[in-house]
């Protein structure tokens, strides 16, 4: 739909608001999105699992590990705790109260009460142990039990959750780390995506592109005429896409990062870009972003997150062939983006 001329009649457009219909992100989880937020930990640890099985087997315990996912935002309702050091870095391993029970069924069934502590520790120190042994990162870790350090005072700036059946009941235990450790496995994580992948030899504009529209050369300046509405024929979502080299590259959703405009990389193809021959493409766009080609890898997996530091507005470009041409207010219409060209 394109409708020419000032003061359109008929045409019942809607703010398109982004404070208020795009999700906030805590800066916490932007930072850690491309590296440890995005890591396979049980790929550092990997004979983790095996540590544990002549102790299961001897227990006549079925036992099997479910998940391992590091956490950013990590919860707080935990009640047994031992704390130990990563080079003298302190971390903690929690657990909840159904968790617990579980594990020490399993291990110890019908345990005495008085009891209850000295198995629940041992299993802690075996944990640690375990991630020792197994640990196959490139540099080597001292990791020490310590019974003076209080586990609900360590600094927590993420986690990584094991989940595992017993039985064929599910427990979870957790390892809190302080901001060192995450720093070093986000590191770690993200030299090894870039280890792997083609590096684009110069910096990279990455625009964030609403929709694009194939407009007959004839008809572009009223696309472009002030005042114009035009209707975009796409849903009104927080999805866009992103590209790169004049490509269409990864579909994103936005959302909001302070305050400022950000986006999530998300799974799923791309929009078909092609036009119908004779026909110009107009591409709508919030902005763009320029960083180093080394990101580019970090950045394609799903769940990399990206602040751009642009205010977070309703006003968008019009753009050829990476040029822009004139400027828009984007709105809603009938539940699909429209804008009204400036």
């Amino acid at each position: 739909m394109v409708q020419g001329g000032q003061g359109q009649q008929g045409v019942m457009l809607t703010p398109w608001e982004p404070q208020r219909v795009i999700r906030k992100i805590d800066p916490q989880e932007v930072r850690y999105s491309r590296g440890f937020a995005r890591s396979r930990p049980e790929k550092w640890f990997p004979g983790f699992a095996a540590h544990w099985l002549p102790l299961a087997h001897s227990l006549g315990v079925e036992l099997k590990v479910t998940e391992v996912r590091p956490v950013i935002s990590v919860p707080r309702n935990f009640s047994a705790g031992f704390a130990g050091t990563v080079d003298d870095e302190p971390v903690a391993v929690f657990t909840d109260d159904e968790s617990l029970e579980t594990i020490l069924e399993a291990v110890s069934p019908g345990i005495a009460q008085k009891a209850t502590d000295v198995v629940a520790e041992y299993m802690a120190r075996r944990f640690l142990g375990s991630l020792a042994i197994s640990w196959s990162g490139p540099e080597g870790s001292v990791v020490r039990f310590n019974t003076e350090i209080k586990p609900e005072e360590v600094s927590v700036a993420g986690a990584v959750k094991l989940s595992i059946s017993l039985n064929g009941t599910q427990a979870s235990v957790w390892l809190m780390m302080g901001r060192l450790l995450v720093d070093r496995l986000d590191g770690l994580w993200r030299r090894q995506v870039r280890s792997t992948a083609k590096i684009p030899p110069n910096s990279v504009d990455l625009r964030l592109e609403i929709a694009q529209l194939a407009v007959p050369p004839s008809t572009l300046a009223d696309y472009m005429r002030s005042g114009s509405i035009i209707d975009l024929e796409v849903p009104a979502s927080d999805v866009i896409t992103l590209r790169h080299t004049n490509k269409g590259w990864l579909p994103a959703r936005l959302c909001s990062v302070n305050g400022h405009l950000g986006f999530e990389i998300i799974a799923g193809p791309v929009p078909s870009q092609t036009l119908p021959e004779g026909t110009t493409r107009l591409s709508i766009e919030l902005g763009y972003v320029q960083f180093d080609g080394s990101l580019l890898a970090e950045m394609a997996q799903v769940g990399a997150l990206w602040d751009t530091g642009m205010p977070l507005t309703d006003r968008v470009s019009l753009s050829i062939s990476n040029e822009k041409v004139s400027e828009a207010t984007l709105c809603v219409y009938e539940g699909r983006f429209a804008m009204s060209v400036d």
